[in-house]
């Protein structure tokens, strides 16, 4: 449809030469009352009374039945709302054509993951990403996940079901940790015997869906038994384990690319041997839109960011 631009000023502007006339009759017409229309506008009550006498002499009639405390719109007024909506409503829909949504990246990760991989490196992936707002977004259990949508997720997953288009990071690779004042105490290091962690303090993470190793799965590879006892002590989520293997209280289970860097600072020792699922691993894995040029452009980022894990 081509449109034509008159020469000559609009009729309405001849008529009505202050558009914001035409504000104040809507907004006093929509409220009610003109002291609650200057409060909207931002106006003295006064000035709003002048501009609906204004409108009213350029149309030439009445538009408002007034009564003591409170305003109501005549059939002129009314057929003049209805006009002045009407067109309001065609400039909208003209305006929110312009604006087109901002693209997004949605990238969701563990509480652990994130603090060691992604956080530190936010603004690298940002430049990465060009045009699109990257967002992160934190979730501690597998459930939490289907909560809302993503673009890509960083999960531990069995193998058997990875969502198509998956990448693998690592395979899950499992670690015994403690402090070195406790790893001292009781003469720990890397190369300690599973079977002597049996009769130490160890801290457990709440498994409830989560699909992380747990200690009887972890004693379990070395053909030993751990005694469930309800007396144990569980933490919901595993930076809290951490920080308390880092205090002092017991043994942790530590997850390789996640503790990496706590114990390169001395923080936390490897007090027993690695345990390694294949079968599990850490997947970088697309959401609900499946693979796109992002998801790409992030897969090969974080591949580069964690090749030297």
């Amino acid at each position: 449809m081509t449109v034509r631009h008159a020469k000559k000023m609009h009729p309405l502007l001849v008529r009505i030469p202050r558009l914001q006339m035409i504000a104040v009759f809507e907004c006093a017409a929509r409220l009610g009352t003109f002291t609650a229309a200057a409060a909207d506008l931002g106006m003295t009550q006064p000035a709003v009374s002048r501009h609906i006498h204004a409108i009213e002499r350029a149309v030439g009639r009445p538009l408002f039945i007034r009564t003591p405390n409170r305003v109501t719109l005549n059939p002129d007024g009314d057929l003049l709302l209805s006009a002045v909506q009407s067109g309001m409503d065609t400039i909208t829909s003209a305006v929110e054509r312009f604006r087109l949504p901002e693209p997004t990246f949605l990238l969701a990760a563990n509480p652990g993951f994130a603090q060691r991989w992604l956080v530190p490196h936010l603004d690298e992936l940002q430049h990465a990403l060009g045009q699109s707002d990257l967002r992160l977004r934190l979730f501690d259990r597998d459930n939490e996940l289907g909560e809302t949508g993503f673009n890509a997720a960083i999960h531990l997953v069995p193998d058997a079901s990875v969502p198509a288009g998956s990448q693998l990071l690592w395979d899950e690779e499992v670690v015994p940790v403690a402090a070195p004042a406790f790893a001292e105490r009781h003469g720990l290091n890397a190369q300690t015997d599973s079977s002597e962690l049996l009769s130490l303090p160890l801290l457990h993470l709440d498994h409830r869906d989560r699909q992380w190793m747990d200690w009887q799965t972890w004693f379990a590879t070395f053909n030993l038994d751990l005694k469930a006892s309800s007396a144990r002590v569980t933490y919901n989520n595993h930076a809290l384990t951490m920080n308390e293997a880092i205090a002092g209280m017991g043994i942790a289970l530590g997850w390789r690319g996640l503790v990496d860097t706590a114990i390169e600072h001395g923080t936390l020792r490897p007090v027993g041997p690695v345990v390694t699922r294949p079968e599990m691993g850490y997947y970088l894995i697309p959401g609900p839109a499946g693979v796109n040029p992002e998801f790409v452009t992030v897969t090969d980022w974080i591949i580069a960011l964690t090749s030297n894990r």
